[in-house]
């Protein structure tokens, strides 16, 4: 009956039926899309404009390039992470490709869906105002907008512990057996996303035992079983040594990167950019006041309500560092491992902004910090400084090699030139013993540094050429003729090119 009366009532009876089911929703529900709306608007507009960075090529060349069980395979010696995001990349990537946009996209999706699940969370513990700030934090967050263009775990990662986390709060309110398996397989899918999921997991099934007992067995069994299925794996790639690397950087200067990322995004290391402290205190104020808010003006079940996302960001952050600190070999404290903290922390301070007794000063701290974290993800989408280095410019500048070619860069930019050069071009390790002989060099610097000292190529290279690729600068470098002469390899790694690691791309080229 009602789709004959559809059809008799045309296009305006769809309309009426259109209206009719928007009136039904309420408000809550539409500001929700919105918030939806504008997190999917920050990160597909972008999606595919910034090159490959380093970790992504892995994902993209080493990880993805074959079959599936080629990729499942790969995980296990080149990765230090679980298969769960690699196993949905690879099928994903059958249907949009490995281009930034098709790849990158399995991300934005997560970092997406991951808005309504945050006001879902917010609604649980303190109702359906502190759902909506938390929902419009981690819509506008300059971090979850990153690792929501990145090819890797990490908005996988945050959307699955705020799933856990939502049905552990079911959980412990309502005790219902769907609430405890959910969070079972919630639960265990964050941890075969990234290994620092433990953390949190960890602390929910210690809530959930303690105030659910023996109701809470089914959750821990399925929880239990991932863990099982996921120790081989965790011991064999612990064996490699992928993440030895993060212990070359000072953990005093690792915490404060992590504060400072979970503000403004990645805007240091990771893109070879110097900190910016002065862009990291008006957020970081606002969200310290948030949380003064709730211990000076919040109520005693507010503060329990913050008290459960809160202690799960301690976990996620504090557990590794007492790790760090007692076992510094297993030091893997990096702000991009504890994103797990990132969306627990949003949640809390959601409640601090939203409390009765301080509606307005919450409001008005609320609005500065959305405001900010909004414009800042504009400026970051736009601004080459705050984007990942381009390296596909880079390697449309310098072309094809003509003669044999070495090419001085970033160590961390160089997988990311030999991918978007495909000219078989090799890196050459620091402990190199061979004599290379070569006819042009290219140096890229981060931003016009001078020219290079004399003597430091050897002589009779000459400037030929120079150009710019985003912040990116290329000096080419050609003898005369077509001679070769021997690369001065420990020179030029030690020049000055603006990066932190400097190493050598060589393509067209053999040892002498």
């Amino acid at each position: 009956m009602e789709a004959a009366t559809l059809d008799r009532g045309g296009p305006a009876a769809l309309a009426q039926s259109v209206r009719e089911a928007a009136r039904a929703r309420s408000r809550a529900f539409w500001i929700v899309a919105g918030l939806t709306l504008l997190a999917g608007v920050l990160r597909f507009a972008t999606l595919g404009v910034q090159a490959y960075h380093h970790d992504e090529i892995v994902t993209a060349s080493r990880v993805l390039r074959g079959s599936f069980f080629h990729a499942m395979d790969a995980v296990g010696f080149s990765e230090s992470a679980p298969p769960l995001y690699y196993a949905l990349a690879w099928f994903w990537t059958q249907v949009t490709g490995t281009g930034e946009f098709g790849l990158r996209s399995l991300s934005a999706v997560a970092g997406v869906a991951t808005v309504p699940v945050a006001y879902l969370v917010g609604v649980e513990l303190r109702g359906r105002r502190a759902g909506l700030m938390a929902a419009a934090l981690v819509a506008v967050n300059p971090m979850l907008l990153w690792y929501s263009q990145e090819a890797r775990a990490y908005a996988l990662l945050v959307l699955l512990c705020a799933v856990s986390l939502l049905y552990c709060v079911r959980a412990l309110r309502g005790g219902r057996r769907r609430d405890f398996v959910l969070w079972g397989v919630a639960a265990g899918l964050a941890l075969a996303s990234h290994y620092f999921a433990v953390f949190v997991v960890v602390v929910e099934a210690i809530w959930l035992l303690r105030r659910r007992g023996r109701a809470s067995t089914p959750g821990l069994g399925i929880v239990a079983l991932f863990g099982l299925a996921l120790a081989p794996l965790a011991i064999r790639q612990m064996s490699y040594g992928h993440a030895e690397w993060i212990g070359n950087f000072t953990l005093g200067h690792r915490l404060w990167e992590t504060a400072g990322t979970f503000a403004i995004g990645e805007t240091t290391d990771i893109i070879a950019r110097p900190q910016r402290p002065l862009l990291v205190l008006l957020p970081l104020a606002l969200a310290l006041a948030s949380l003064a808010l709730i211990a000076w003006r919040g109520s005693r079940e507010e503060r329990r309500a913050a008290a459960i996302p809160l202690s799960l960001s301690a976990a996620a952050i504090g557990i590794p560092l007492v790790v760090a600190l007692v076992l510094p070999s297993k030091d893997f404290l990096l702000a991009r491992n504890v994103t797990p903290a990132l969306l627990p922390l949003l949640v809390a301070i959601a409640i601090g902004l939203t409390l009765p007794a301080a509606r307005r000063l919450g409001t008005v701290l609320g609005a500065v910090l959305l405001a900010y974290s909004l414009g800042f993800c504009i400026w970051a989408s736009f601004a080459p400084d705050l984007q990942r280095p381009d390296w596909d410019a880079v390697a449309a500048e310098i072309g094809e090699p003509e003669a044999p070619r070495a090419t001085v860069t970033w160590v961390l930019g160089e997988a990311s030139l030999r991918y978007y050069l495909s000219t078989g071009a090799i890196q050459v390790i620091p402990a190199e013993g061979n004599d290379w002989l070569v006819h042009e060099i290219d140096l890229v610097s981060d931003g016009k540094v001078p020219p290079p000292p004399a003597g430091l190529l050897g002589p009779g290279f000459r400037e030929t050429s120079r150009g710019e690729a985003g912040r990116l600068y290329i000096r080419h470098f050609e003898l005369p003729g077509p001679g070769l002469a021997p690369l001065r390899l420990r020179e030029l790694r030690e020049a000055d090119l603006n990066f932190r690691n400097v190493g050598v791309l060589l393509d067209g080229i053999g040892p002498g």
